[in-house]
């Protein structure tokens, strides 16, 4: 009997499937898959638009075209270049580019619609930012995304498509983490020297920098940081791990005129390429030589141009300084030459609200 039963069945799969192509829930049903999986791809290429284009614009803002010596300006023309690259058919709308930045040159940003395709509403933490809103734009230079088969359904002759919108923010400020520093640290008396100790600070102008143990070094009334420089205990090729969101506190290497050959070649590299290096800077110290532990409050980018006294290298002395410009004294301390500079942290990290001391960093909100 079950035998009969089963062979009535015969056949009764395809009749309704006939019947469902007849009634066009099938066509229904692949029409939307499609559309919609077309909505998604759109709505990925925008979304990506937007995170490359804010980090761009938060980039010039902090850094100017290498060789250019000029101070960083926002370019929200970079929104749409970047956003146009991560579209499939290479056009897309950047409708707004807003924010906040130091120069007042981005305009300030509407309040949010609230609705998960606009950015958030700025807070206070948000002391630098930069939103880039992206839409639809086909080749044609439409504004909506065409449909694929949702037109051809019974009663949806006259849809159009639709325009898929998207936002990113991206923020900048004070790094507070790198695991590419020197394994050096320079005194806030060192950076104020240098700087003017000025809102904003004076970048680009080299400068003699005692070891922080050399007599009669120059000191700042007010710190108790005696000489301005000291060396850190080293995770390999002679580059520290600094962390300003832990406790802020790191101990000394000490290692003086004996310098490991990762710290010579380091050394060498830096002044050969003139590549922005990342040292902490520290306010108090405590203990002297190898037990010399240092408070740091920020992370400075440092153009290294040369240094004296620091056996076995060979000293690299840049014009206009000379041989005999370290020398303080009856004593021959070691130094470093060099200026503070603006750049960016090569790698996300964390943004701090302290002191602005050049090492930047940029990170997409959210």
């Amino acid at each position: 009997m079950m035998r009969i039963l089963r062979l009535d069945d015969r056949g009764a799969f395809g009749a309704l499937i006939g019947v469902l192509f007849a009634s066009g829930v099938l066509l229904g049903l692949a029409a939307l898959t499609i559309d919609v999986g077309t909505v998604y791809q759109e709505r990925a290429e925008l979304q990506n638009g937007a995170d490359a284009g804010s980090l761009a614009v938060a980039k010039s803002c902090v850094t100017a075209p290498a060789g250019s010596g000029l101070e960083p300006l926002c370019a929200p023309a970079e929104a749409a270049k970047y956003a146009n690259l991560n579209a499939k058919d290479g056009t897309s709308t950047v409708s707004l580019v807003c924010g906040r930045d130091p120069k007042d040159i981005l305009p300030s940003c509407p309040g949010s619609s609230g609705t998960l395709v606009d950015c958030p509403a700025p807070t206070s933490a948000d002391k630098n930012y930069v939103d880039v809103h992206t839409a639809t734009r086909t080749a044609g230079g439409s504004s909506l995304l065409p449909p694929v088969f949702a037109r051809a359904l019974t009663g949806n002759a006259s849809y159009q498509g639709t325009t898929i919108l998207a936002c990113a923010r991206a923020s900048w400020g004070p790094a507070l983490q790198s695991t590419k520093s020197l394994a050096m640290t320079l005194s806030l008396c060192a950076w104020t020297q240098a700087t003017g100790g000025g809102t904003p600070p004076v970048f680009g102008v080299d400068q003699r920098i005692y070891v922080r143990d050399a007599p009669n070094a120059p000191t700042c009334n007010g710190l108790s940081a005696p000489g301005e420089f000291g060396w850190l205990n080293d995770i390999g090729g002679c580059t520290a791990s600094i962390d300003l969101t832990q406790s802020g506190y790191v101990t000394g290497s000490d290692p003086g005129k004996n310098l490991s050959a990762a710290c010579q070649s380091a050394l060498l590299s830096y002044v050969a390429n003139r590549t922005p290096i990342f040292i902490p800077i520290f306010d108090t110290t405590t203990g002297t030589g190898s037990g010399a532990t240092y408070h740091l409050v920020g992370l400075a980018a440092f153009i290294l141009t040369g240094y004296a006294n620091m056996n076995p290298l060979k000293d690299a002395i840049p014009a206009p300084f000379t041989k005999g410009s370290c020398p303080n004294g009856a004593t021959t301390p070691s130094c470093i030459y060099g200026h503070f500079t603006q750049a960016l942290v090569p790698v996300a990290t964390q943004i701090g609200g302290g002191t602005y001391f050049g090492a930047t960093a940029v990170k997409l909100a959210g």
